[in-house]
């Protein structure tokens, strides 16, 4: 294994060595795809879809919540939550799962994959230096679970300035936001400090929370061609439930229906699997840049994120009246990420290289505790604070990547990344002693071109992939869990690493008034793991484990349009068709409840194969129309447009598209020579009513019928105000 390591590493450090050897008379080429920073943000030469926000532009949605940012650009789907607890979805990518799972997005912030919890992004919304989007598989930078892309998040720097900002904002439920921020420099460091507060209480019953940060960074300027950035955010959290309720609850006694949906759109006496999380953040790092006089550059980071979550979980029927009224454990995990990443570039006349390594330790912590009596099927009283799981996870990452630009002509450039991923896992039962490792040796790539038909339009395409590997509770799941209500499990060894081919093809137009961007993909993902019974739909006496399941086909287009933000009018139309379909899925069982035994049993085995995608629309669309009726007055307007959508594999239940209007108002003016900016904002502004990620996997009220009346969801919040005023200093 060391000889085949050593091999890819000389093949990658023999294409930088040719690369800067040799010199013709072109433009400099440079590389743009850098993992720490993103100060390479021309994208003539980018051969793949990419979708770029400035902090200011994000600043303008005055947004409670990133998804209200992300949902606007074509191809991207983001469940949201309250707060910014959200799952992510890219090209249709991850759709079909709904709770814990990764959603196959890498998350990256300050140039590191940040393993937050099933997609969440746990920042600061007004601590955004820009947004950028990498759609189709980005393993070939980001390694493990980048599927379907990426959502690269930089924080603001410090900027050569001294500035300070405060503002508020108020709102419906509660909602309350206090900012205050100050930039300081000199001709010899500069820093950028920010303290935020938010709360709400929340649409749904128990869905209050509250986000308490202090972030900043400081650089220092070693010399002329040098410096050193310090970084860190500090976040504690506080998030209750999120307002999931059954679409209709069956009373066995009455044989009657609630229909939860129409009357019970706020979640009143349901409750969610968890709940009650209490989060502590702490992220730091310090990047080191030092540009050469051969124009390379170097970059250096290390890091150390801490994420600290205590909830309540395991959601339960305590007095058997049908409803799950509280929780069965207090759960604890511990996640710590540390790093080492570098890179280094040579940007030449024809060609340009950038080589980088990625060595992560990354550790997680889990236990649970009863926080009730609670007595198990077996007759065995388990009293409250006895330990029910105590587990250590690690996950040892060792990679090297490297990018190679190379310009045939003025008007044709290639590109062609390449990563080598060493990723060791080892998984330790606390209260047995039991322990499993395993290792993974991965290689993922991405090739392609981008023409240049003059200097405002070119193609461009690129073949691209990524992967996400079996985890060892998928593999030994027969060891590693043990609820009986869920059939049992039996261990598999033999799961293939789950992998994504995406190829397309685009065409960029930039004109003095509008720039365009159009871009027709296949993205074929092969092996997905997935469970012997079907996700979320068990019983017991069921043999279950893990396999590779399924092979998913998304094909899509995505056009972007934008006119010039400097006209009195202007506008952003982002469009999005997708269509996801299983082209393998052999064998679903679909659970129902028997009425007279009241035991779940199998009602029947279904081959799925060229069913859509659940939870996978067809046609998205967002319009923005922006006026400024004087110099300091804007009026936007925006509607956001989803087409229906499955709610379950078995492609039984449809549920209606919607439509949501938001309107904005800004004034800027001064006072005392201070900037002064007001806003107000509606959110459906027309009140539609629609679900929020319906799902269905099996008979949900136990009524022993599959319809529905099964489906979990979440009814939006409907109509909404928000306004705030800020000030500069």
């Amino acid at each position: 294994m060391k000889m085949k390591r050593d091999v890819y590493i000389s093949l990658i450090c023999a294409l930088a060595i040719n690369a800067s050897a040799a010199s013709i008379n072109l433009d400099t080429i440079e590389i743009q795809s850098s993992t720490i920073d993103d100060k390479y943000q021309d994208n003539t030469t980018e051969v793949s879809n990419t979708y770029t926000m400035s902090g200011t532009e994000v600043e303008e949605f005055h947004a409670q919540n990133i998804a209200d940012v992300l949902n606007t650009i074509p191809g991207v789907t983001v469940r949201k939550n309250e707060n910014d607890s959200n799952k992510i979805h890219i090209r249709g990518i991850g759709a079909e799962m709904y709770m814990g799972e990764k959603p196959g997005v890498a998350i990256v912030i300050d140039g590191v994959p940040v393993q937050e919890r099933a997609g969440s992004i746990n920042i600061d919304m007004d601590n955004i230096e820009s947004i950028k989007v990498i759609k189709g598989g980005a393993s070939y930078l980001y390694g493990n679970d980048a599927l379907a892309g990426a959502i690269i998040i930089t924080t603001k720097r410090a900027k050569g300035k001294n500035e300070g900002v405060v503002a508020t904002e108020q709102g419906s439920y509660g909602y309350q936001k206090y900012i205050a921020s100050y930039n300081y420099a000199t001709e010899n460091f500069a820093t950028y400090l920010q303290a935020n507060y938010k709360k709400s209480d929340g649409y749904w019953q128990d869905s209050d929370y509250w986000t308490k940060s202090i972030n900043g960074k400081f650089q220092y300027y070693v010399d002329d061609t040098s410096d050193v950035t310090f970084g860190f955010d500090k976040t504690k959290r506080y998030e209750n439930d999120t307002g999931s309720i059954t679409y209709a609850t069956y009373d066995p006694t009455t044989q009657t229906y609630t229909y939860n949906a129409d009357v019970n759109k706020k979640s009143y006496g349901e409750v969610g699997y968890a709940t009650d999380y209490d989060i502590d953040l702490t992220k730091l790092f310090i990047t080191y840049s030092k540009d050469f006089d051969n124009g390379s550059n170097l970059m250096l980071q290390v890091y150390q994120y801490d994420d600290t979550t205590t909830n309540q979980s395991a959601a339960f029927d305590s007095n058997r009246d049908g409803l799950r009224d509280d929780h069965l454990y207090d759960s604890y995990a511990n996640t710590l990420q540390k790093g080492v990443k570098s890179e280094y570039r040579i940007d030449g006349t024809f060609a340009a290289t950038m080589l980088g390594i990625d060595i992560a330790r990354n550790k997680e912590d889990k236990n649970s505790k009863y926080r009730v009596n609670s007595t198990d099927r077996a007759g065995v009283l388990h009293p409250i604070g006895e330990v029910a799981s105590d587990t250590t996870s690690k996950e040892n990452i060792s990679a090297v990547y490297a990018e190679l630009k190379y310009a045939f002509t003025q008007k044709l450039t290639t590109t062609f990344n390449v990563r080598y991923d060493n990723i060791a896992y080892d998984y330790t039962n606390n209260l047995t002693a039991y322990n499993r490792e395993t290792t993974f040796n991965e290689i993922s790539y991405r090739a392609g071109a981008t023409y240049k038909l003059d200097k405002k339009s070119s193609f461009y395409a690129n073949a691209s992939t990524g992967f996400r590997v079996p985890t060892l509770s998928q593999m030994y799941a027969g060891d590693l869990i043990t609820s009986t209500y869920s059939g049992t499990y039996t261990n598999n060894t033999n799961i293939k690493t789950e992998k994504t081919y995406n190829y397309e093809i685009g065409y960029r137009l930039k004109t003095n008034l509008f720039s365009y961007n159009l871009s027709v993909y296949q993205l074929d993902r092969k092996d997905v793991i997935g469970r012997s019974s079907g996700n979320y739909a068990s019983t017991r006496g069921v043999d279950v484990f893990y396999d590779n399941m399924a092979d998913v086909r998304n094909r899509g287009v995505e056009l972007s349009i934008l006119s010039d933000k400097k006209q009195m009018v202007y506008f952003t139309l982002n469009y999005t068709y997708l269509d996801s379909k299983y082209t393998r899925y052999d064998e679903y069982n679909l659970i129902l409840r028997d009425q007279i035994t009241d035991r779940d049993y199998v009602a029947g085995v279904y081959n799925l194969t060229g069913n859509t995608i659940p939870r996978t629309s067809k046609h998205t669309v967002y319009l923005e129309g922006n006026y400024r009726v004087l110099k300091p007055l804007l009026i936007t307007a925006d509607v956001t447009y989803r087409s229906s959508q499955y709610a379950d594999e078995m492609n039984q239940i449809k549920v209606n598209g919607y439509a949501v209007v938001n309107l904005r108002l800004k004034y800027n003016t001064k006072i005392s020579h201070f900037p002064i900016e007001m806003f107000a904002k509606i959110e459906n502004l027309f009140d539609e009513q629609y679900y929020m990620m319906p799902r269905v996997t099996g008979d949900r009220n136990d009524d022993g019928l599959y319809d529905v009346r099964d489906m979990g969801l979440t009814v939006n919040p409907g109509r909404t105000f928000l306004a705030g005023l800020s000030a500069k200093f």
